[in-house]
C-alpha cells in the first residue's frame, strides 16, 4: 500500500508542476530551423517581400501561389545560388506547381527579399 501512495504522491506532483509551467510560460512555438536549407527558408517566410518584383502570373502571396510553395516546400539550390553577393546575397529555390518545374531567382537583402526571375525547368 506504501507503494501505491508514493506513486499517487508522485503522478500528482508532476501534474501539478505541468500546470504550474504551462502557467508561468505558456505555450511556445517551436521552429525546427537548424539545418543551412530550413534558415535560408525561415528568413524568406519572415522578411517582407517587394510586391513589385512579383511580376510572373504564377507569383503572389496567397497559399497556393509558386512563392509560398518554393519557400515552404521547395529545394534551395545552393550549387547555383551566389549567398556572399554584396549587397544582397541570390538564392535558386526548385518547386513544382501544377506539376511543372520552376527555378526562382530571389534576392535576399536586410529587411526585403526580391525575386529577381522565374524559369521553366524542362527536362
Amino acid at each position: 500500500m506504501a507503494f501505491l501512495r508514493r506513486l499517487l504522491f508522485y503522478i500528482i506532483g508532476i501534474g501539478l508542476g505541468v500546470l504550474i509551467v504551462t502557467a508561468f510560460f505558456g505555450e511556445r512555438d517551436f521552429d525546427y530551423a537548424y539545418g543551412p536549407e530550413s534558415r535560408v527558408k525561415k528568413l524568406f517566410r519572415t522578411k517582407a517581400i517587394d510586391s513589385t518584383t512579383l511580376v510572373h502570373e504564377a507569383l503572389d502571396l496567397s497559399k497556393d501561389s509558386l512563392y509560398y510553395q518554393a519557400v515552404v516546400s521547395g529545394d534551395v539550390l545552393f550549387s547555383q545560388s551566389d549567398t556572399r553577393k554584396e549587397p544582397c546575397g541570390e538564392y535558386v529555390l526548385a518547386a513544382e506547381l501544377k506539376q511543372v518545374d520552376y527555378e526562382i531567382l530571389i534576392e535576399n537583402c536586410a529587411d526585403t527579399v526580391r525575386v529577381l526571375q522565374v524559369k521553366v525547368v524542362k527536362d
